[in-house]
């Protein structure tokens, strides 16, 4: 059976299960997550809680979050964590550890970028957004798009490879374009789970909302033949103009490449009737023992002599 929970769900199961106490820390996770009970690497567990997490005072700010990725623990001391949203709360104090969460992150990032331009102040802010009125669906606004032949390309660090080595294909491509997105757009872009029809949506400095079917391939191309669309709301929101398909390729490289491909521009969709499939059994007189099941009686006792047929 796979699992593809991700690190942090795992570690909001254990703490469900009683497995790690409230305030934990990095050496408390080795024997839950860490094999043979779990499936991440010891060093994987020694740094991805900082990298998750932040200071509720001070300036302490993991690496994932500085980039624009939700927080999921606090630090709260020397090498101890608590999950933000821990899961002994109700749903209002989740809410509203999330929130504070999200402010706090948003101060520290704040933080960051200030010193930044303190250091490079001549740097503008960039943020991409391509007119293509083909590629806007039936609202005829901007959206982000390449041509089938120009994917774009993210750099993934040993700490993003850390991150997903024990992901399915399909999860990889989605925190690929997770990150993405948060690195072409900047902290203005909020990114949240579709669940309708889609797999993510985004929204740029709360302007108009995109959606987005997330497609990923360990191939270094697209790899049409292996391209499905499960769903009928998938299909009808791509061939409705409402999401666009991100293919993900080159999934478990350090470089993986993003195609963003529209339907009737770039793609159709037609239906595909599956079958199963059933080897086909050859009848040949030269072996018409074969397919056959055997059955041996007495196979270790001794043969007689008068048991050997002869021919005169």
């Amino acid at each position: 059976m796979n699992d593809d929970r991700t690190f942090w769900e795992c570690i909001n199961d254990a703490r469900s299960k009683g497995e790690i106490p409230r305030i934990w820390k990095t050496r408390e996770l080795i024997d839950v997550l860490t094999p043979p009970a779990g499936r991440f690497s010891p060093n994987t567990v020694s740094v991805l809680p900082y990298n998750g997490s932040i200071s509720r005072e001070g300036s302490g700010i993991g690496d994932f979050v500085k980039r624009g990725l939700e927080p999921k623990a606090w630090r709260v001391g020397r090498g101890k964590f608590q999950l933000i949203a821990d899961p002994a709360d109700n749903a209002d104090q989740q809410n509203t550890q999330r929130q504070m969460a999200k402010i706090r992150a948003g101060e520290l990032r704040a933080q960051i970028r200030s010193t930044a331009e303190q250091v490079n102040p001549a740097r503008p802010v960039r943020r991409q957004l391509l007119k293509d009125s083909e590629t806007s669906g039936r609202s005829g606004k901007e959206v982000p798009t390449n041509r089938r032949d120009d994917a774009e390309s993210i750099t993934l660090d040993d700490l993003d490879l850390l991150e997903i080595a024990e992901l399915s294909t399909e999860r990889k491509a989605l925190y690929i374009v997770e990150k993405y997105i948060r690195v072409k757009y900047g902290n203005g872009v909020e990114i949240e789970e579709d669940r309708d029809g889609a797999d993510l949506r985004f929204t740029i400095d709360e302007e108009e909302t995109q959606r987005i079917e997330v497609k990923g391939t360990a191939s270094s191309d697209i790899a049409w033949p292996q391209l499905k669309v499960s769903s009928q709301k998938s299909h009808d929101a791509l061939e409705s103009g409402e999401a666009t398909m991100y293919r993900v390729v080159d999934v478990d490289s350090t470089q993986p490449r993003i195609y963003v491909l529209t339907y009737g521009r770039d793609f159709t969709l037609e239906p595909e009737p599956r079958w199963a499939v059933k080897q086909v059994r050859i009848e040949d007189d030269r072996y018409p023992l074969r397919w056959k099941p055997y059955r041996y009686d007495q196979p270790y006792d001794p043969v007689a002599q008068d048991d050997w047929e002869t021919t005169e």
